[in-house]
């Protein structure tokens, strides 16, 4: 554990594989109240997961080398199944003293992925501080108005037919 100790701010490329006598991939995955990103929960003991070395407070920074930033946590699911038998999840422990997510992206990359500098160094400017609540009411004052869907009063219809 103490190696795990000092590399505690260090991405760490894990790749998880199905096996045959074990259902899934046997960890939670959560995001965490006042923190971007997605978490890895509870590690089922004898799974792939924890054979692949995910540990419980992993956040997620990649999967399959793509960068989730921004991303829901319907849409990390859906990219960890996009493969039938694996995922390649680029992962950062959390730091000793619970350092805050934007610690965690400035922390050096791993040489291992070549993408990971970039990917890291974009995700404090791509993920938004604002809760859920906050996002779906900002995208809901963003959306187009249909004029077809606009209450009209008889005379205003009548005015405009008119006009014809």
């Amino acid at each position: 554990m103490s190696a795990n100790g000092s590399a505690a701010a260090e991405p760490r490329l894990c790749h998880v594989r199905k096996v045959p006598n074990f259902d899934g991939y046997g960890f939670n995955l959560h995001a965490e109240k006042g923190k971007p990103g997605q978490y890895i929960g509870k590690v089922d003991e004898g799974s792939p997961a924890e054979a692949a070395g995910l540990q419980r407070g992993d956040r997620i920074l990649e999967v399959n080398g793509q960068s989730i930033a921004g991303e829901t946590h319907k849409q990390v699911v859906a990219r960890i199944k996009q493969r039938p038998d694996d995922a390649e999840l680029l992962v950062v422990a959390p730091a000793p003293g619970e350092a805050l997510p934007a610690e965690l992206d400035v922390a050096p990359p791993s040489p291992s992925p070549p993408r990971a500098p970039s990917a890291d160094a974009e995700a404090p400017r791509l993920n938004l501080t604002m809760t859920a609540a906050e996002m779906r009411a900002h995208l809901a004052a963003k959306k187009k108005v249909d004029p077809k869907k606009v209450p009209m009063d008889l005379k205003s219809k009548f005015d405009i037919v008119k006009k014809l």
